[in-house]
């Protein structure tokens, strides 16, 4: 499948095996066919309407319905700029986005103050009743832009990073081989359309020519189970967060209905240690793949967890075509085994964006010499499997000791009666080490300091022990919105 742009490869499927389902909503379906279809005739009226060219960029609401992925292959197969907007933003966000990207058109069907657009739903409709011919497609050339996809900003104000054509097929092979997507496979995709995690998993099945069942997010246990039955899906993409909750709210039903899933892949925030050994027990015949990316590089890490038990702790391994080396504060390449010399983890490889829109002093910062820096920080073992310790800043420096909060909330979650935590640094009030871990909990049955105490113990050297435990009244954590670092 190597050399096909997203659109190339609808055609592809459509020509071989028209009635093959490519997306289901609800009762809605899609065949490869259909979309082949309704994507040509929309690139059609984009171009005889509104005059959109290659390289022109077009902003679209990314909602999870058929809707948006036939818009953002009729822009794709004119050889244009996609650029993707939460479905959920507000007016300012939008117009702050089309300040920066000046997009000559706005799809969406959210009515925003001060925003021209044109309704995204009355354009599909007429592109699925369309009798027009199929306009030749040609493809862009590998480096022009192909998406323009903008970070969730939550260290600072939103980027949009460039994917080109060539970036996004090389995204596309890595999670497709990465977590060993198949033909036959029905994924659930509840998740966001913006962000990169869903895209990512959205284009590499429609690349190979799986059928991606559309769903508007995990707010209730029972809408996922009813999907996934009604839909006989065999695979799904979740964040850690949402396969929590799901194990709350299903109980008993949970190892049965998830169970019933060829593979889970997760990603979009590391997936808690207990929780992985949860996960693998509840769901033996399941794999269950942890995936690390970001919206500069896709997925790029790697590890399937049902077969690699014994690395349960790691982030994953890159791929062949992907680089990677762990740096010092100079940027000098180290050997990093463990906490203590770990280092910045930077990235080189096709999947990498271009830079960041109309930020080129940002973007020079993140690439150098064709390596992308991350800010996160991490060390390796000798098989090439990659530990994450969290964002570089989030380090606690302990008396000259490097301290890693997820390091003490993994042993934190290894204590059963709490049932989430979160560990920040504080100025150490006796003057002596200069900053200390301190550790919030929400706490369960059973809970006792004391026995947590004990625990963490046994399982930390002294100094990377928490100086102090609180409970937290609200849901603390890094994987928290809410969480204020106080109890």
């Amino acid at each position: 499948m190597s050399g096909r742009t997203l659109v190339e490869a609808v055609l592809t499927h459509a020509g071989a095996a028209p009635d093959r389902l490519a997306l289901a909503f609800r009762d809605e379906r899609v065949t490869y066919g259909e979309l082949s279809r309704r994507m040509a005739a929309l690139a059609q009226i984009l171009k005889d309407e509104y005059d959109i060219r290659s390289g022109d960029r077009v902003a679209v609401s990314a909602v999870s319905r058929p809707d948006y992925i036939v818009a953002l292959l009729a822009v794709q197969y004119l050889g244009g700029t996609a650029v993707l907007l939460d479905k959920t933003a507000k007016a300012t966000a939008v117009r702050s986005i089309c300040e920066t990207v000046e997009p000559k058109l706005v799809l969406t069907d959210v009515r925003l103050e001060g925003v021209d657009r044109v309704s995204l739903k009355e354009l599909c409709a007429r592109a699925a009743q369309s009798l027009a011919g199929e306009m030749a497609y040609e493809p862009p050339a590998p480096d022009m832009l192909a998406e323009i996809l903008f970070t969730t900003g939550t260290t600072g104000k939103p980027k949009g990073a460039m994917l080109t054509y060539d970036s996004i097929e090389a995204s596309m092979e890595n999670t497709w081989y990465g977590v060993d997507m198949r033909e036959d496979d029905r994924v659930l995709l509840p998740l966001p359309l913006n962000h990169s995690f869903g895209m990512r998993v959205l284009r590499s099945a429609l690349w190979g020519g799986t059928e991606v069942v559309l769903h508007n997010g995990f707010t209730f246990a029972a809408e996922i189970e009813e999907c996934i039955k009604k839909h006989d899906c065999t695979a799904m993409a979740a964040v850690s967060a949402s396969m929590e909750m799901l194990m709350r709210q299903m109980g008993d039903r949970f190892a049965p209905v998830m169970g019933a899933l060829r593979y889970i892949e997760i990603s979009a925030g590391a997936i808690p240690v207990d929780m992985r050994k949860k996960l693998l027990a509840l769901l033996p015949d399941t794999q269950l793949h942890n995936t690390w990316g970001s919206t500069e590089t896709g997925g790029a890490l790697f590890i399937n967890l049902s077969e690699h038990p014994d690395k349960i702790a790691s982030a994953g391994k890159p791929l062949d075509g992907i680089d990677l080396k762990v740096v010092d504060r100079d940027g000098n390449e180290i050997t990093a085994r463990d906490v203590e010399s770990a280092g910045r983890m930077v990235l080189r490889g096709r999947m990498q964006m271009a830079g960041y829109y109309g930020m080129p002093e940002l973007t020079a910062k993140a690439i150098v010499d064709g390596w992308l820096l991350t800010n996160d920080l991490v060390y390796t073992d000798e098989d090439g499997y990659v530990y994450m310790l969290g964002r570089a800043d989030d380090i606690i420096n302990v008396a000259g000791e490097k301290v890693a909060p997820v390091e003490i909330e993994n042993a934190a979650l290894e204590y059963p009666q709490i049932r989430e935590c979160a560990c920040i640094g504080v100025d150490d009030p006796d003057g002596v080490t200069g900053k200390a871990p301190v550790l919030y909990v929400v706490p369960g049955i059973g809970y006792s300091e004391v026995e947590l105490a004990k625990s963490l113990a046994a399982r930390l050297e002294k100094y990377k022990r928490p100086s102090g435990i609180s409970p937290c009244r609200r849901c603390p954590g890094t994987r928290c919105r809410s969480w204020t670092g106080r109890p």
